[in-house]
């Protein structure tokens, strides 16, 4: 679904995550019309730039689209945001900005090519009201949010700066912790991703040390190298117990449905050659339980776009 101007402001008035496994209510998405592989900017696209397997244009445009109706099936409300050129990775949204209970924050980006990401965005969006971070290096790929406490990684794409500058943002609302990553490891989505309170996928050599003591007793599903080379951690919730993921990781939905999820599958094998799945490609600007004083303005929100 493509909002209009109005249902776009409509929107904005009602942002809201509280959790990444809350029910997925509204998601922003850039269809990947612009994308060109010119120079790679990190090494899932240096191991295909150049070779008979680089990234097409065109299958991932299609594999987008079967994303997208994924997401409408699953009675998702998608906001189709329109792509822009000269922003050859807007199509990897999540990492232009984060939405943190009530609050849109932008991301400051780590690579040139992708610096007016967040701004194009929030134009785009037509958002009354947006955070800036003033300093250092802070993208949304980085960010896993749960009620109490927000997990930043640090690493290729967001540093020590930029988590100080959301931890002052967030002004003690929840605790912000660090999660450092080993080299290479282009954001924490694709390293670890909570699935629900309790379950996460997690590729243990991607992260340095031990993990935070609020993560230790996870039930965590480790992924394997193989894996790991294919954004096998990057799932989407899409409600409490129901997940999208690549449809070439059986033994991690099998996994999973020993857990008791139920499993969307969905064709990425193109998309994660630019070093991304489902996750990096979806913006979640509502998830519910959404708090009560909210409900009446969301339905307002499923009025005005209808």
């Amino acid at each position: 679904m493509v909002y209009d101007k109005t249902g776009l402001m409509a929107v904005t008035r009602v942002l809201c995550v509280e959790a990444e496994w809350d029910r997925l209510a509204i998601v922003a998405v850039v269809q990947p019309k612009c994308f060109v592989l010119s120079e790679p900017i990190n090494s899932t696209q240096r191991r295909f730039y150049g070779t008979k397997d680089q990234p097409s244009r065109s299958l991932l445009v299609d594999q987008h689209a079967s994303v997208v109706r994924a997401l409408t099936a699953a009675g998702v409300r998608v906001v189709d945001i329109e792509p822009t050129e000269n922003l050859p990775f807007q199509f990897f949204l999540r990492d232009a900005a984060m939405v943190i209970g009530s609050g849109l924050i932008l991301g400051r980006m780590a690579r040139a090519v992708r610096m007016s990401e967040p701004s194009v965005f929030a134009t785009a969006l037509s958002a009354r009201s947006v955070i800036d971070v003033e300093v250092g290096q802070l993208e949304g790929g980085d960010i896993a949010v749960t009620p109490d406490e927000v997990f930043v990684g640090l690493g290729e794409r967001t540093d020590d700066r930029g988590y100080a500058s959301l931890r002052d943002l967030l002004n003690g609302t929840r605790r912000v912790t660090p999660i450092r990553l080993a080299p290479d490891v282009l954001h924490l989505d694709v390293a670890a991703n909570l699935l629900g309170p309790g379950v996460g996928v997690l590729h243990r050599p991607s992260i340095v040390g031990d993990l935070p003591e609020s993560l230790r007793e996870v039930d965590w599903i480790e992924i394997t190298d193989d894996e790991f080379a294919e954004q096998a951690a990057n799932m989407l919730v899409l409600e409490p117990g129901v997940v999208m993921l690549d449809a070439r990781h059986e033994r991690l939905h099998n996994a999973l449905t020993v857990r008791g999820f139920r499993c969307i599958v969905v064709q990425l094998d193109e998309i994660t050659k630019v070093g991304g799945g489902v996750r990096c490609m979806t913006l979640p600007l509502v998830r519910t339980s959404t708090p009560k004083h909210l409900l009446s303005d969301l339905e307002s929100v499923r009025e005005e776009t209808n």
